[in-house]
Protein backbone atom coordinates (compact mmCIF):
# COMPACT_ATOMS: atom_id res chain seq x y z
CA UNK A 1 0.00 0.00 0.00
CA UNK A 2 1.08 3.66 -0.78
CA UNK A 3 1.26 5.44 3.03
CA UNK A 4 2.02 8.69 3.39
CA UNK A 5 2.91 10.77 6.83
CA UNK A 6 1.69 14.69 6.99
CA UNK A 7 3.51 14.33 10.27
CA UNK A 8 5.99 16.71 11.99
CA UNK A 9 7.83 15.09 14.74
CA UNK A 10 10.25 13.15 14.57
CA UNK A 11 10.05 10.21 17.92
CA UNK A 12 6.34 9.93 16.38
CA UNK A 13 7.29 9.44 12.88
CA UNK A 14 9.79 6.36 14.57
CA UNK A 15 7.43 5.31 16.54
CA UNK A 16 5.05 4.56 13.52
CA UNK A 17 7.52 3.48 11.37
CA UNK A 18 8.97 0.82 13.44
CA UNK A 19 5.11 -0.32 14.35
CA UNK A 20 4.10 -0.47 10.83
CA UNK A 21 7.71 -2.91 9.58
CA UNK A 22 6.01 -5.19 11.94
CA UNK A 23 3.44 -5.61 9.32
CA UNK A 24 5.46 -5.39 6.21
CA UNK A 25 4.36 -2.25 5.50
CA UNK A 26 6.54 1.46 4.83
CA UNK A 27 5.50 4.75 5.32
CA UNK A 28 6.97 8.17 3.77
CA UNK A 29 6.88 11.10 5.03
CA UNK A 30 6.39 14.60 2.84
CA UNK A 31 8.86 17.16 2.99
CA UNK A 32 7.25 20.05 4.11
CA UNK A 33 9.54 22.20 2.05
CA UNK A 34 8.18 21.11 -1.34
CA UNK A 35 5.13 21.07 -2.74
CA UNK A 36 2.54 18.76 -0.55
CA UNK A 37 0.19 18.41 -3.38
CA UNK A 38 2.86 16.22 -5.69
CA UNK A 39 3.77 14.17 -2.80
CA UNK A 40 0.44 13.07 -1.60
CA UNK A 41 -1.16 12.40 -5.03
CA UNK A 42 0.07 8.64 -5.06
CA UNK A 43 -1.71 7.91 -1.75
CA UNK A 44 -3.90 5.24 -1.04
CA UNK A 45 -3.87 5.79 3.15
CA UNK A 46 -2.70 9.59 4.56
CA UNK A 47 -2.00 10.02 8.51
CA UNK A 48 -2.45 13.21 9.01
CA UNK A 49 -1.28 15.71 11.99
CA UNK A 50 -2.67 19.38 11.70
CA UNK A 51 -2.66 19.90 8.11
CA UNK A 52 -6.44 20.69 6.34
CA UNK A 53 -7.24 17.90 4.62
CA UNK A 54 -9.87 19.44 2.29
CA UNK A 55 -11.91 18.88 -0.88
CA UNK A 56 -8.59 19.94 -2.88
CA UNK A 57 -6.41 17.79 -1.15
CA UNK A 58 -9.07 14.96 -1.51
CA UNK A 59 -9.58 15.15 -5.09
CA UNK A 60 -5.86 15.20 -6.04
CA UNK A 61 -5.10 12.00 -4.35
CA UNK A 62 -7.62 9.04 -6.61
CA UNK A 63 -6.73 6.55 -4.75
CA UNK A 64 -6.87 7.39 -1.33
CA UNK A 65 -8.62 4.99 0.86
CA UNK A 66 -8.01 6.11 4.02
CA UNK A 67 -7.73 9.40 6.21
CA UNK A 68 -6.15 8.73 9.79
CA UNK A 69 -5.48 11.46 12.26
CA UNK A 70 -3.06 11.12 14.37
CA UNK A 71 -5.35 12.24 17.50
CA UNK A 72 -8.62 12.83 18.36
CA UNK A 73 -10.06 15.63 16.62
CA UNK A 74 -11.08 15.67 12.88
CA UNK A 75 -12.20 19.06 12.50
CA UNK A 76 -9.76 19.73 10.01
CA UNK A 77 -10.75 16.91 7.40
CA UNK A 78 -13.75 17.19 5.24
CA UNK A 79 -15.23 14.49 6.23
CA UNK A 80 -18.36 14.70 4.76
CA UNK A 81 -16.58 14.89 1.10
CA UNK A 82 -14.39 11.52 2.15
CA UNK A 83 -17.50 9.99 3.04
CA UNK A 84 -19.66 10.80 -0.87
CA UNK A 85 -15.93 9.68 -1.93
CA UNK A 86 -16.24 6.30 0.04
CA UNK A 87 -13.25 7.24 1.78
CA UNK A 88 -12.82 6.12 5.97
CA UNK A 89 -11.54 8.70 7.97
CA UNK A 90 -10.20 7.13 11.39
CA UNK A 91 -8.59 8.81 14.52
CA UNK A 92 -7.38 8.34 17.91
CA UNK A 93 -10.39 8.52 20.31
CA UNK A 94 -8.73 7.58 23.71
CA UNK A 95 -5.06 7.09 23.55
CA UNK A 96 -3.53 10.52 24.64
CA UNK A 97 -6.77 11.45 27.57
CA UNK A 98 -4.51 10.88 30.49
CA UNK A 99 -1.24 12.63 28.93
CA UNK A 100 -4.06 15.63 27.91
CA UNK A 101 -5.53 15.66 31.66
CA UNK A 102 -2.19 16.09 33.52
CA UNK A 103 -1.40 18.83 31.11
CA UNK A 104 -4.87 20.51 31.89
CA UNK A 105 -3.58 20.11 35.43
CA UNK A 106 -0.46 21.77 34.71
CA UNK A 107 -2.28 24.46 33.16
CA UNK A 108 -4.45 25.31 35.66
CA UNK A 109 -1.47 25.21 38.58
CA UNK A 110 0.28 28.13 36.66
CA UNK A 111 -2.94 30.07 36.68
CA UNK A 112 -3.61 28.98 39.92
CA UNK A 113 -0.22 29.88 41.67
CA UNK A 114 0.00 32.88 39.16
CA UNK A 115 3.42 31.54 37.51
CA UNK A 116 4.29 32.08 34.07
CA UNK A 117 6.40 30.10 31.80
CA UNK A 118 9.32 31.97 29.19
CA UNK A 119 11.74 34.91 28.72
CA UNK A 120 9.83 37.34 28.46
CA UNK A 121 10.67 39.14 32.18
CA UNK A 122 14.01 36.72 32.08
CA UNK A 123 17.69 37.27 31.46
CA UNK A 124 20.10 34.73 31.34
CA UNK A 125 20.80 34.86 34.88
CA UNK A 126 17.46 34.53 36.38
CA UNK A 127 14.64 31.46 36.47
CA UNK A 128 12.77 30.46 33.32
CA UNK A 129 9.90 30.44 35.61
CA UNK A 130 8.13 33.68 37.15
CA UNK A 131 5.06 35.29 38.65
CA UNK A 132 2.81 36.80 36.17
CA UNK A 133 2.47 39.97 38.83
CA UNK A 134 3.77 40.76 42.47
CA UNK A 135 0.35 42.40 43.36
CA UNK A 136 -1.39 38.94 43.05
CA UNK A 137 -1.47 36.44 45.21
CA UNK A 138 -1.50 32.65 44.49
CA UNK A 139 -4.79 30.71 45.18
CA UNK A 140 -5.29 27.40 46.85
CA UNK A 141 -7.16 24.75 44.98
CA UNK A 142 -9.02 23.44 47.12
CA UNK A 143 -12.70 24.11 48.28
CA UNK A 144 -12.80 25.88 44.58
CA UNK A 145 -15.10 24.74 41.52
CA UNK A 146 -14.15 23.50 38.79
CA UNK A 147 -15.89 23.43 35.48
CA UNK A 148 -15.38 21.27 32.72
CA UNK A 149 -16.70 21.72 29.15
CA UNK A 150 -17.61 18.68 27.43
CA UNK A 151 -17.28 15.30 29.92
CA UNK A 152 -15.84 12.61 27.41
CA UNK A 153 -12.82 10.72 28.30
CA UNK A 154 -10.07 13.36 28.76
CA UNK A 155 -12.91 15.75 30.81
CA UNK A 156 -13.70 12.75 33.12
CA UNK A 157 -9.84 12.16 33.47
CA UNK A 158 -9.52 15.76 35.02
CA UNK A 159 -12.61 15.45 36.48
CA UNK A 160 -10.83 12.66 39.39
CA UNK A 161 -7.28 14.51 39.41
CA UNK A 162 -9.42 17.40 40.25
CA UNK A 163 -11.77 15.94 42.47
CA UNK A 164 -8.37 14.17 44.49
CA UNK A 165 -7.45 17.78 44.89
CA UNK A 166 -10.57 18.62 46.63
CA UNK A 167 -12.34 20.67 44.27
CA UNK A 168 -15.81 20.95 43.39
CA UNK A 169 -15.82 19.67 39.80
CA UNK A 170 -19.13 20.67 37.85
CA UNK A 171 -19.80 19.82 34.01
CA UNK A 172 -21.74 20.96 31.07
CA UNK A 173 -22.32 18.43 28.47
CA UNK A 174 -24.58 17.42 25.63
CA UNK A 175 -25.79 14.50 26.88
CA UNK A 176 -26.02 14.95 30.68
CA UNK A 177 -27.70 11.85 31.20
CA UNK A 178 -25.58 9.71 28.66
CA UNK A 179 -23.58 6.55 30.27
CA UNK A 180 -20.46 5.78 29.08
CA UNK A 181 -18.67 2.02 28.36
CA UNK A 182 -21.38 0.92 31.13
CA UNK A 183 -20.87 4.22 33.43
CA UNK A 184 -22.89 6.84 34.57
CA UNK A 185 -20.66 10.13 34.01
CA UNK A 186 -22.52 11.38 37.02
CA UNK A 187 -20.12 9.24 39.08
CA UNK A 188 -17.41 11.63 38.35
CA UNK A 189 -18.44 15.03 38.91
CA UNK A 190 -20.05 16.89 41.84
CA UNK A 191 -23.11 17.94 39.17
CA UNK A 192 -23.61 17.39 35.74
CA UNK A 193 -25.86 20.32 33.38
CA UNK A 194 -27.01 20.18 29.80
CA UNK A 195 -25.43 23.05 27.73
CA UNK A 196 -28.34 25.48 28.66
CA UNK A 197 -27.53 25.42 31.47
CA UNK A 198 -24.22 26.89 30.55
CA UNK A 199 -23.85 30.48 32.26
CA UNK A 200 -24.81 29.73 35.88
CA UNK A 201 -22.04 26.82 35.79
CA UNK A 202 -19.49 29.20 34.46
CA UNK A 203 -21.20 32.26 37.16
CA UNK A 204 -19.80 29.45 39.74
CA UNK A 205 -16.99 27.86 38.35
CA UNK A 206 -13.20 29.60 39.72
CA UNK A 207 -12.02 27.76 36.77
CA UNK A 208 -13.22 26.76 33.48
CA UNK A 209 -11.61 23.83 31.49
CA UNK A 210 -12.71 23.16 27.76
CA UNK A 211 -12.51 19.82 26.42
CA UNK A 212 -15.30 19.53 23.54
CA UNK A 213 -14.60 18.94 20.13
CA UNK A 214 -15.00 21.49 17.56
CA UNK A 215 -18.40 21.39 15.32
CA UNK A 216 -20.13 24.08 14.45
CA UNK A 217 -22.31 24.08 17.81
CA UNK A 218 -19.06 24.91 19.58
CA UNK A 219 -16.83 27.28 17.31
CA UNK A 220 -17.40 30.42 19.24
CA UNK A 221 -18.80 29.20 22.30
CA UNK A 222 -16.67 31.68 24.47
CA UNK A 223 -17.76 34.89 23.44
CA UNK A 224 -18.61 38.49 25.46
CA UNK A 225 -21.43 36.78 26.97
CA UNK A 226 -20.04 34.31 28.46
CA UNK A 227 -16.58 35.81 29.51
CA UNK A 228 -19.39 38.44 30.94
CA UNK A 229 -21.11 35.65 33.87
CA UNK A 230 -17.50 34.71 34.64
CA UNK A 231 -15.84 35.80 38.01
CA UNK A 232 -13.50 38.40 37.68
CA UNK A 233 -11.07 36.15 39.55
CA UNK A 234 -11.89 33.11 37.26
CA UNK A 235 -9.63 31.01 34.93
CA UNK A 236 -10.25 29.91 31.53
CA UNK A 237 -8.34 26.60 30.42
CA UNK A 238 -8.21 25.24 26.96
CA UNK A 239 -6.51 21.99 25.34
CA UNK A 240 -9.30 21.32 23.37
CA UNK A 241 -9.49 23.74 19.58
CA UNK A 242 -8.87 27.48 20.32
CA UNK A 243 -11.66 28.45 17.79
CA UNK A 244 -14.22 27.13 20.71
CA UNK A 245 -13.60 30.51 21.97
CA UNK A 246 -13.92 33.86 20.25
CA UNK A 247 -10.51 35.30 20.33
CA UNK A 248 -11.37 38.89 19.91
CA UNK A 249 -13.74 38.48 23.22
CA UNK A 250 -11.02 36.52 24.73
CA UNK A 251 -8.63 39.44 24.10
CA UNK A 252 -10.94 42.28 25.94
CA UNK A 253 -11.57 39.98 28.78
CA UNK A 254 -8.24 39.80 29.34
CA UNK A 255 -6.94 42.91 28.57
CA UNK A 256 -9.65 44.98 30.74
CA UNK A 257 -9.05 41.93 33.83
CA UNK A 258 -13.23 40.70 32.54
CA UNK A 259 -11.26 37.23 33.77
CA UNK A 260 -8.26 36.85 35.75
CA UNK A 261 -6.58 34.51 32.60
CA UNK A 262 -6.47 32.33 30.60
CA UNK A 263 -3.56 29.01 29.99
CA UNK A 264 -4.32 27.61 26.02
CA UNK A 265 -2.60 24.44 24.39
CA UNK A 266 -4.05 25.62 21.00
CA UNK A 267 -4.12 28.34 19.45
CA UNK A 268 -6.19 30.31 16.54
CA UNK A 269 -3.41 29.74 13.99
CA UNK A 270 -0.01 27.61 14.35
CA UNK A 271 2.54 28.33 14.71
CA UNK A 272 1.25 31.64 16.00
CA UNK A 273 3.04 34.57 14.60
CA UNK A 274 5.12 36.24 17.49
CA UNK A 275 3.62 39.69 16.95
CA UNK A 276 0.33 38.53 17.90
CA UNK A 277 -1.29 40.85 20.43
CA UNK A 278 -2.66 38.30 22.58
CA UNK A 279 0.78 36.92 23.30
CA UNK A 280 1.63 40.34 24.65
CA UNK A 281 -0.82 40.12 27.64
CA UNK A 282 0.90 38.78 30.56
CA UNK A 283 -2.59 36.60 31.94
CA UNK A 284 -1.98 35.07 29.01
CA UNK A 285 -0.28 31.29 28.96
CA UNK A 286 0.70 29.33 25.51
CA UNK A 287 1.97 26.15 25.75
CA UNK A 288 2.89 24.48 21.88
CA UNK A 289 -0.08 22.62 21.49
CA UNK A 290 1.81 19.49 22.90
CA UNK A 291 -0.84 18.25 26.17
CA UNK A 292 -0.94 15.11 24.01
CA UNK A 293 2.57 14.41 23.43
CA UNK A 294 4.36 12.13 26.08
CA UNK A 295 6.31 8.98 25.12
CA UNK A 296 3.50 6.77 26.47
CA UNK A 297 0.33 8.59 24.30
CA UNK A 298 3.08 8.49 21.24
CA UNK A 299 3.34 4.52 21.87
CA UNK A 300 -0.58 4.03 22.04
CA UNK A 301 -1.29 6.54 19.59
CA UNK A 302 1.13 4.68 17.09
CA UNK A 303 0.22 1.05 17.66
CA UNK A 304 -3.47 1.98 17.22
CA UNK A 305 -2.97 3.24 13.77
CA UNK A 306 -0.42 0.68 12.48
CA UNK A 307 -3.35 -1.53 13.64
CA UNK A 308 -5.87 0.31 11.29
CA UNK A 309 -3.60 0.79 8.15
CA UNK A 310 -2.62 -3.30 8.74
CA UNK A 311 -6.57 -3.58 8.78
CA UNK A 312 -6.85 -1.74 5.31
CA UNK A 313 -4.12 -3.77 4.30
CA UNK A 314 -6.32 -6.98 4.30
CA UNK A 315 -9.36 -5.28 3.28
CA UNK A 316 -11.09 -4.60 6.63
CA UNK A 317 -12.60 -1.40 8.18
CA UNK A 318 -10.13 0.23 10.83
CA UNK A 319 -11.21 -0.11 14.03
CA UNK A 320 -11.65 3.87 15.03
CA UNK A 321 -13.68 5.02 11.72
CA UNK A 322 -15.50 8.36 12.35
CA UNK A 323 -17.76 8.22 9.28
CA UNK A 324 -19.73 5.12 10.28
CA UNK A 325 -22.20 5.07 7.50
CA UNK A 326 -19.74 4.13 5.37
CA UNK A 327 -19.44 0.98 7.53
CA UNK A 328 -21.91 -2.10 6.15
Amino acid sequence: MNIVGLLQGLTFRQSLSEKLREYNLEIRYVDINKALIPQLAPAQIVVNGSHMIDRSVIESCPNLKLVQQSGIGVDNIDIKYCTSKGIYVANVPLANAISVAEHTLFLIFLMSKNVSVGTRHSTPATSQLHTRSKTTAGMELRGKTLAIIGLGVTGIEVAKIARGLGMRVEAVTKHPSTKSQGYDKKYFVDDLAGIDHLPEVLARADIVSIHTPLIEETRNMFGEKEFSVMKKSAYLINVARAKIVNKDALFIALSTQRIAGAAFDVFWDEPPIPEDQILSLENFILTPHIAGWTAEAIEAITRIISINIERMSRREVPLTVVNKELIV
